[in-house]
């Protein structure tokens, strides 16, 4: 076959270096220079992609290491080990506002890629890896540790700030009533003798449960057979087993 001899040249739109750039727009350019297997061709076009692929991933990876999470329950030489991301540097808030990209992909861009975020006097974000705790760090690979969640940490200005006096909530926390599982069916019984259905926001007003339990009692009576459903979503009713959904 007609050889084909690639090589990597620049963005034209952003004048973009091949070798130093990450630019998404690299072109590969082709000129004919002899005969060449396929399989030689390919070779040589991989050569071409390949160094500057590897960098552009390399770039975007974080590097870890591990550590242990001190426990005052544990031996030191028992205490199991956690990966934590080893920081490539801060980057400022202003920095990424300045090269008008701060929108929120472009900070967790900088987030995978190891980076802390500072913003201004209030801390720093930092992202967070997850993976099951081991005693040998040759126990794990990077293909089973993964980006969790952010972490956040005050800087020592703001949390100084963050300061006052607290008082004790005259109503506090609201607390489902202590009514009896027993009590709690007998009015459900009662109830559906005088109307056909009951939703979630009537069941909550007769036992006195906050909505969550409510709901889960409700979906417990319907798993026991006791109840059948009707909708769905915020629009689901209850109604007496076996009284049909026509």
């Amino acid at each position: 076959m007609r050889a084909v001899q690639f090589t990597f040249a620049g963005c034209t739109a952003h004048k973009c270096v091949p070798e130093k750039s990450s630019c998404s727009k690299l072109i590969i350019q082709a000129a004919e220079v002899g005969y060449l297997t396929a399989k030689q061709a390919l070779d040589r076009l991989w050569k071409g992609i390949s160094p500057t692929l590897t960098n552009k991933r390399k770039e975007m990876y974080a590097k870890y290491d591990f550590r242990k999470k001190p426990s005052s329950k544990e031996d030191e030489d028992k205490q199991p080990l956690y990966p934590r991301i080893v920081s490539n540097g801060t980057i400022d808030f202003q920095r990424i506002v300045k090269r008008r990209s701060s929108d929120l992909n472009k900070i967790s861009e900088y987030l995978i890629s190891g980076y802390h975020v500072q913003l201004g006097d209030l801390g720093y974000f930092s992202a967070k890896l997850k993976a099951r705790p081991v005693m040998d760090a040759k126990e794990i690979h990077a293909q089973s540790i993964y980006f969790d969640n952010v972490n956040f940490r005050p800087s020592s200005s703001f949390r100084k700030k963050v300061r006052g006096f607290v008082e004790k909530a005259k109503s506090g926390f609201a607390h489902s009533a202590e009514i009896p599982v027993e009590e709690r069916r007998r009015r459900l019984e009662k109830f559906l003798d005088e109307r056909p259905m009951i939703r979630r926001k009537e069941y909550t007003q007769l036992t006195g449960l906050l909505k969550n339990k409510a709901l889960n009692e409700l979906n417990g009576w319907v798993k026991e057979g006791v109840l059948d459903t009707i909708g769905s979503g915020s629009h689901i009713i209850y109604v007496r087993a076996n009284t049909g959904k026509d």
